[in-house]
């Protein structure tokens, strides 16, 4: 109701409550006082309209609020997290939610329940000073299976939705998801150090570590040595993976935006060996580093490695399962953050 028409409603009201017809000139009741008063007041009403398009305005903000919270992984995370967003009848949203309700479904199966593993089992392996070669392989099966298992899961789902829409909705869901990476690019700063340079991301590493654990001067070297050892964080490397996965989203919107469409076709990929190369580098480091430490840096690490772990944003968390698990020292290529379900 907008302001002139509540005081229609409101003002009859005030003036018949100020000037009752049922008083006597004195003041006194008058014999009819017992009657209810006519008024000649509007009724107010609602414009059936203006209701319809309320809840529609509601249903949809429930409908992408939904998208937003959850859980979207891989490549084809980056789709169906923008399909929320594009105008869609009915059916249609039916259709997406279905979709991603099937995705993991079974939680104790999903690449984050396989990562929550990992990490238990490192977290014990630092607190014993001794890693277990057997577990590690088991760890390193489980993550592959279910990442693998979820992204024939994903591709699914890729491939429903693009039965779901037609030609104009897949060309405005292509062409929001370049416009969101483009505003991300250009939000993004580039990898240098404080002198203009190419950053030192083994230093970088160094002094966190040596800040948490409390290095001395001869575990520094040692760790330094360590460190050196990974040649994947350099930034040339960090920056062809990036490359990489940005030419496969690339070819991703591309064949999507078609007529004919495969997800199980394309390469989600990030050109590692395995889908458990980021957390195999984490402990191999980590076999390393507890070598070096004393009993108290030891439990200040495994409390530190079990933070990261359970962290939203990092680890997993923070990867899409095309890309593996990374180490939580690698800047990530452009992918969705994936909020808790």
């Amino acid at each position: 109701m907008n302001v002139h028409r509540a005081l229609w409603v409101v003002l009859p009201l005030s003036i018949i409550a100020c000037d009752n017809p049922s008083s006597g000139a004195n003041g006194a009741p008058s014999a009819s006082a017992g009657a209810p008063a006519a008024s000649s007041a509007p009724v107010a009403t609602v414009d059936p309209s203006a209701a319809a398009a309320a809840a529609a305005s509601a249903s949809a903000a429930a409908f992408m609020a939904r998208g937003a919270t959850r859980r979207h992984v891989g490549l084809a995370g980056i789709l169906l997290r923008g399909a929320y967003e594009v105008n869609l009848t009915s059916d249609e949203k039916a259709t997406l939610d279905k979709l991603e309700d099937g995705l993991y479904s079974d939680q104790a199966s999903t690449p984050w329940a396989a990562h929550k593993a990992f990490t238990t089992d490192l977290v014990a392996f630092i607190r014993a000073s001794k890693v277990d070669p057997a577990k590690l392989t088991a760890d390193y099966a489980a993550i592959d299976k279910a990442v693998l298992a979820g992204q024939a899961r994903e591709a699914d789902a890729l491939n429903g939705l693009h039965a779901a829409l037609d030609a104009t909705q897949r060309k405005a869901l292509v062409d929001q998801v370049k416009a969101r990476r483009a505003a991300h690019e250009a939000r993004e700063r580039p990898m240098m150090a404080p002198d203009g340079g190419a950053p030192d991301l083994g230093k970088r590493k160094l002094d966190r570590l040596s800040l948490e654990l409390g290095l001395d001067d001869t575990q520094k070297k040692a760790v330094a040595a360590l460190i050196a050892k990974d040649t994947t964080m350099t930034p040339a490397a960090i920056q062809a993976r990036k490359e990489a996965t940005q030419k496969r989203v690339d070819a991703m919107l591309t064949a999507f935006e078609a007529d004919t469409f495969d997800a199980k076709k394309l390469d989600v990929t990030t050109g590692g060996k395995t889908p458990h190369d980021g957390v195999e580098r984490t402990a191999n480091f980590t076999a390393g580093l507890i070598t070096i430490l004393h009993p108290d840096q030891r439990e200040k690490l495994a409390a530190r490695t079990e933070r990261m772990g359970n962290r939203p944003g990092r680890n997993f968390e923070d990867v899409d399962t095309s890309m593996g698990l990374g180490s939580e020292e690698e800047p990530m290529p452009m992918g969705p953050r994936f909020p808790p379900r």
